[in-house]
């Protein structure tokens, strides 16, 4: 049986910090982690807590299958640096791996650059190792909205969208930056594999009346839309200005993007799982192919 083109794993579906209230769910408590293969190429997009997960079961799957292997290689991406993104970082298991090579992609935010964030989150007093401390070895690559990033059975370009496509891609990824999320924005992304299907990731958004044209057209035609809705409406007011969206603010785009799925994520910490399959069945109504993200989901392609 042939590898599938495109695999996306889902490894933390909340949104601000992990549920305290130790009540059971199914959905999961890790914030936001979704893991990437594009044929052999192992990606990782967010550092919420769901990449402690991940990076253990990617470790495993290292001394499976790829134990001859001199380097281990691994992408890491970052649709912005706010905590809940990146509180899972300082264990990831492949920073601790002698082979691991991790190829960081990300954009600047605001003036940061995402080498000096990672080095002073994870630092002495905050952190008892540093990074410089640890085997991995490291590339840092900026990211913006005029370039693309494209996956060849074992290496990947970062290149101009104006250039012409290059020859044996296998996978590729192009961006969007929204500035609806304080402060500097953040940068969705979308995933498409040769054969065209598409998987686009946009957290952290707040919606407006009439859609975000430009997220429309960013998302057109995709199979999976996996659109932040932290909010129930009724709870939106006293949120509004915080850089997230309804459910109802997501089914629009997924409506006019002409979209097949619709995944909702970045789920409030303090809603049970009670009330987000009610804001699943609701969301529904308003577009039928709709799904609340928990983690172990999985979508191939």
């Amino acid at each position: 049986m042939s590898q599938p083109s495109l695999r996306v794993k889902i490894y933390g579906s909340r949104g601000s910090y992990s549920p305290t209230n130790g009540n059971p769910t199914s959905i999961g408590v890790n914030t936001t982690c979704f893991r990437v293969d594009i044929g052999n190429n192992i990606l990782v997009i967010d550092a919420g807590s769901g990449i402690i997960n991940c990076g253990q079961d990617i470790v495993k799957q290292m001394f499976a299958e790829r134990s001859e292997e001199s380097v281990w290689k691994t992408h890491l991406f970052f649709t912005h640096m706010h905590i809940d993104h990146l509180v899972g970082f300082p264990y990831y298991a492949m920073l601790y791996m002698p082979k691991s090579h991790i190829h960081f992609v990300a954009p600047t935010i605001l003036d940061y650059k995402l080498e000096n964030v990672l080095k002073n989150f994870m630092h002495p007093p905050y952190f008892p190792v540093s990074m410089d401390d640890l085997p991995f070895k490291r590339d840092f690559h900026d990211i913006a909205e005029n370039l693309a990033v494209y996956f060849f059975e074992d290496s990947f370009q970062i290149r101009s969208t104006l250039e012409n496509q290059p020859d044996g891609w296998i996978g590729k990824i192009t961006t969007m930056r929204t500035y609806m999320h304080p402060k500097g924005g953040a940068y969705f992304y979308r995933i498409e594999n040769r054969e065209g299907n598409a998987v686009v990731i946009a957290s952290d958004t707040e919606g407006f009346v009439g859609g975000d044209q430009r997220l429309i057209k960013f998302a057109e035609n995709a199979d999976v839309l996996m659109h932040d809705a932290q909010y129930a409406p009724e709870d939106y007011g006293k949120s509004q200005g915080f850089g997230h969206s309804t459910y109802e603010m997501a089914c629009d785009i997924a409506k006019r993007a002409n979209v097949q799925k619709l995944l909702l994520i970045h789920h409030d910490p303090t809603y049970s799982d009670e009330k987000l399959r009610d804001i699943e069945r609701r969301a529904r109504e308003l577009f039928p192919e709709t799904q609340l993200a928990h983690e172990l989901m999985e979508f191939v392609f």
